[in-house]
């Protein structure tokens, strides 16, 4: 078993539910009317205008101390149980003689559009970077393979034995225990 199987396991598996706010955004406020709401926003833009006033910058709204919204933080407890679930994965693809290997998070876009077609980039975190190009981060690894591949030139033997456990990233409706970032052994 795991070295600390006290619910850690669970919480590595994604299996943990998160709170939602209901349609109306009350519950995300921790069960303030929405009078309160508006008092507390009232207030906090006097402040806001009182530091201005000071010679100040306004403090604008406090910080979320919730990673975004289908990602998660992994504590040491449930660092150490991932990682002792990765050292079985690993250990395990090495027994069959597999080698790891691993890429970058960022890839082209058109990788996944050429294997998807246009409407996988619903599905994708892409955005256009500094340069002009657009980008994705990987929401598989089987495209990224594929271009390792064909870099090499015909230069590896095939079939390859290869494995991996990249991060993966979906932008699709959080549920429970399918969240917008996965690690995938592949």
């Amino acid at each position: 078993p795991p070295p600390d199987s006290n619910g850690a396991a669970a919480a590595a598996s994604g299996s943990v539910a998160a709170s939602a706010p209901s349609a109306d955004g009350d519950a995300a406020a921790g069960g303030k009317s929405k009078g309160q709401l508006k008092k507390e926003a009232a207030k906090a833009a006097k402040a806001a205008k009182k530091a201005e006033a000071k010679g100040g910058t306004p403090a604008g709204p406090a910080i979320s101390t919730e990673p975004p919204s289908g990602t998660r933080d992994f504590f040491p407890a449930e660092m150490r149980t991932r990682n002792w679930l990765f050292a079985k994965f690993r250990e395990t693809a090495r027994q069959l003689a597999f080698v790891e290997y691993d890429a970058p998070v960022l890839e082209a876009e058109q990788l996944y559009v050429r294997k998807g077609g246009e409407e996988i980039t619903q599905q994708m975190y892409n955005f256009t970077d500094k340069d002009g190009k657009a980008v994705s981060l990987r929401p598989e690894m089987t495209p990224t393979l594929a271009r390792m591949i064909l870099s090499l030139g015909g230069k590896v033997l095939l079939p390859v034995k290869w494995f991996s456990i990249p991060q993966c990233w979906r932008f699709e409706t959080v549920q429970r225990g399918r969240k917008r970032e996965h690690f995938q052994w592949n």
